[in-house]
């Protein structure tokens, strides 16, 4: 391993016009913070969710960093998608992906910590990831028993806001000497507890969204005309919510928690969600609701009632065995699914951008978890995916007696002001930082009965050009509809704004004439795309002879050992490891079970997995091209 790899190498960061800025400006405030003002303290950077701090970590050690890199997670889902973003034989690598390199040589030496992880393969690596588990000192295999304290020059943590606990310290204190980086979206805890370090970088929500490097956000509140609750679900007394307020009977935690436990409320949520996606969905683009519910009880409730509005849901929490998880996330990567529920399992490093109506179902009483829940709608859609502006507005839709204003407005006013400060100015007072520490919740709920018409009241988050596109088109379509009315008076209304709405979707969507021969064609073009056009190209790119069985060295085969044991000849050695990536790649090695949506992202995942492939054997073969026979 070269120890000046960060220093001697020649990345392109400083005019890469494929950076978003606050990837550049976060790069160059930790630049001046440890290596022209040559400070010891730990630098802090916050940077909303969906901006691109992975990326910010793949750059971070370039000109900093004097020797190997460790990167530190808080749980399996990120450390799995910030592996997947810096892992040099991913197809959606960041160096690669971001016209940092050109050459996949030239990428850092990668490696995922684990206690089977050989010290060798440590001694390889440019950048050490893992999850902070595997620095429990408790551990036999922790990697602080393997290493020695000034091993790392630079760590890197992600979701700083835990780095106060107790594991976390420890292992900071072992390091001791090296540089340390802090990352977080949420620079606050709720228990007041301040995050050790310098804020070196700041970047705005509002003005992410004025960028739209996220979604531009909404509120969908429901406000019932009456409400009417039981003392306890056997009682037969009515009592309105004033009442209870009034007399005493009953606390605010009390209140919301009926609320959220009642099916009749939650109906109204669940229904007005449903609404909210299916209006989205009408552009094409896979848009899903995120719910959240207070117990894995509580979210199977949840799932029968969009189950009953017709809806396909994934439900995630923390009992399910590993291949259930991954079931459950397969489901929502590939588009199975229209709502996913959880309960305390897709909270914060859960990125998935389509993601776009955050249903609430449960009381928040600290900032840090709703944030870390709004912030799963956040990411925003790929603009040459974007249909119209729509696409990249999020709604949060919750019951008005859930007693969410305050953290709404303070959320809401915290990002308005954010807005007119200017980027380079630097906060004078200290921000809070931490953990959210489960606490008992009393269960005890009363009946809700309700009573007259509802309203929902839709509330603005921030007033961005994309909300201001909306209110235009929909002033536009209210114009068209009118005069339709006046030229077609006998006409349904509903039926004049389907008119409308069909001239301004355009072309419509592609049909499937023969759906009885439509998976067969979609296999035998994935099956050709790899074995008639991908392996004779890098056969004949690279001069290998098919019929011989040297490619069993290769570092295509280190994952898959059970490749070149299979005695397969190099071609069909290829064949099957194109083949295996793309299994993967769908989260189901059953084709036969594939339809229309597995065989469309296998495509496009085999395009990538195919650049990848080419770059290894380019790296092995490519100096020897000349050398070898025809």
């Amino acid at each position: 391993m070269n120890n000046n790899y960060f220093i001697e190498s020649i990345p392109n960061i400083e005019s890469n016009d494929n950076l978003r800025e606050p990837q550049l400006d976060a790069y160059k405030a930790v630049y001046d913070h440890f290596t022209i003002q040559g400070n010891k303290e730990h630098a802090i950077i916050v940077l909303p969710t969906g901006v691109g701090k992975t990326g910010v970590m793949g750059l971070i050690p370039f000109g900093n960093a004097l020797g190997r890199v460790l990167i530190i997670t808080p749980q399996l889902v990120i450390k799995d998608a910030v592996l997947d973003s810096l892992d040099p034989e991913h197809p959606k690598n960041f160096w690669i992906l971001r016209n940092i390199f050109n050459k996949f040589n030239d990428l850092p030496a990668v490696i995922e910590y684990s206690s089977e992880t050989p010290k060798w393969a440590l001694d390889e690596a440019n950048i050490v990831i893992l999850n902070i588990h595997k620095l429990q000192e408790r551990l036999e295999k922790a990697l602080s028993k393997k290493v020695p304290p000034d091993y790392f020059d630079m760590i890197i943590i992600d979701e700083a806001h835990h780095s106060t606990a107790p594991t976390w310290e420890k292992a900071l204190s072992y390091f001791s000497s090296a540089k340390v980086v802090k990352l977080t979206g949420t620079p606050f805890r709720s228990d007041g507890e301040n995050i050790e370090g310098k804020y070196v970088f700041k970047y705005p929500l509002s003005k992410a969204m004025a960028k739209g490097y996220i979604k531009s956000l909404e509120r969908v509140k429901y406000v019932p005309d009456k409400l009417y609750l039981t003392l306890d679900r056997n009682d037969n007394i009515l009592y309105s919510i004033d009442q209870i307020r009034e007399m005493g009977l009953k606390d605010e935690d009390w209140i919301s928690r009926s609320i959220a436990y009642s099916k009749d409320c939650s109906l109204k949520v669940v229904s007005e969600s449903v609404e909210i996606l299916k209006e989205k969905r009408k552009t094409g683009v896979p848009h899903k609701i995120i719910a959240v519910a207070c117990s894995i009880y509580h979210a199977e409730q949840l799932v029968s009632l969009y189950e009953d509005f017709g809806m396909d849901v994934a439900l995630v929490h923390s009992k399910l065995q590993p291949t259930q998880l991954g079931a459950a996330l397969s489901a929502i990567e590939n588009h199975k699914v229209e709502v996913v529920i959880h309960v305390a399992k897709l909270g914060e490093g859960y990125d998935h951008k389509y993601l776009s109506v955050a249903a609430i179902f449960r009381p928040f009483r600290q900032r840090l978890p709703y944030e870390q829940f709004v912030g799963r709608v956040l990411r925003a859609i790929d603009p040459e995916e974007v249909v119209n502006n729509e696409d990249n507005i999020a709604s949060v839709v919750h019951h008005h007696e859930l007693n969410l204003d305050d953290l709404w407005e303070f959320y809401k006013k915290e990002q308005e002001k954010s807005e007119v400060i200017k980027f380079n100015e630097r906060e004078s007072s200290s921000l809070l930082d931490g953990n959210v520490t489960d606490r008992i919740i009393n269960k005890q709920t009363g009946h809700v009965q309700e009573d007259g018409d509802g309203a929902f009241i839709t509330d603005n988050f921030i007033n961005t050009q994309l909300l201001e596109e909306r209110e235009r088109r929909i002033a536009e379509e209210r114009e068209k509809l009118q005069k339709l009315k006046e030229v077609l008076p006998n006409y349904p209304e509903d039926v004049l704004l389907q008119m409308v709405r069909r001239e301004e979707e355009g072309t419509p969507s592609e049909k499937i004439l023969r759906p009885d021969k439509f998976i067969y064609r979609k296999k035998r073009n994935l099956d050709d795309r790899i074995k008639d056009e991908m392996v004779p190209e890098l056969i004949i790119k690279y001069n290998i002879r098919k019929e011989d069985k040297d490619l069993n060295k290769s570092r295509l085969f280190k994952k898959y050992p059970w490749i070149p044991d299979s005695d397969k000849h190099n071609a069909a050695m290829m064949a099957m490891y194109l083949e295996q990536r793309v299994n993967e790649s769908v989260g189901n090695s059953k084709r036969e079970t594939w339809g229309q949506q597995e065989y469309e992202a296998a495509m496009r995942y085999v395009e990538d997995i195919y650049k990848v492939m080419d770059q290894i054997l380019e790296s092995e073969l490519g100096g020897n091209l000349n050398d070898r026979d025809s």
